[in-house]
């Protein structure tokens, strides 16, 4: 269900209720409203990487000015094994950028140099970075002629 049509519905039909006390009435009103906010302020993983990530890196190669989407991907499945564990090191690499929490080899570093740090919050920073590893293509690296 579509929060944003739901809420107003809500709110149209406690408004109706004339016999609910007024400090009720108007702490529900407060929590839909927030509720409503929240719902629709919350971007997907999809959505903050076309917003903040995509101007860099491209889903496939070839690569813009980073490496590409499944290349990362696949990086971190190979090196971290566990969504978790991943979506950890790349919120972290994504805050403080550092060749040493780089899951990159040095020559690609070299290359595309590391990128900037990100100012989003955590949970913004942890949609991005789980929907990142679901991207995974286990075809990619047989592709490119890389076997593990």
């Amino acid at each position: 269900m579509n929060m944003k049509r739901f809420f107003p519905l809500v709110i149209a039909a406690t408004a109706a209720f004339s016999t609910v006390p007024s400090f009720l009435h108007t702490t529900f009103l407060q929590s839909a409203r927030a509720a409503e906010n929240t719902v629709s302020d919350q971007l997907s993983g999809e959505q903050l990487y076309k917003r903040n990530c995509e101007v860099c890196h491209s889903m496939r190669p070839p690569a813009k000015a980073a490496p590409p989407i499944v290349r990362l991907a696949s990086r971190y499945r190979m090196l971290h094994g566990n969504k978790e564990d991943a979506v950890n090191a790349m919120v972290s690499f994504m805050k403080t950028p550092d060749a040493s929490k780089s899951v990159l080899m040095p020559h690609v570093i070299e290359r595309f140099g590391l990128m900037p740090a990100m100012s989003l919050p955590d949970e913004e920073l942890e949609n991005v970075a789980g929907w990142l590893w679901d991207q995974y293509d286990p075809t990619y690296e047989k592709q490119r002629g890389y076997y593990r």
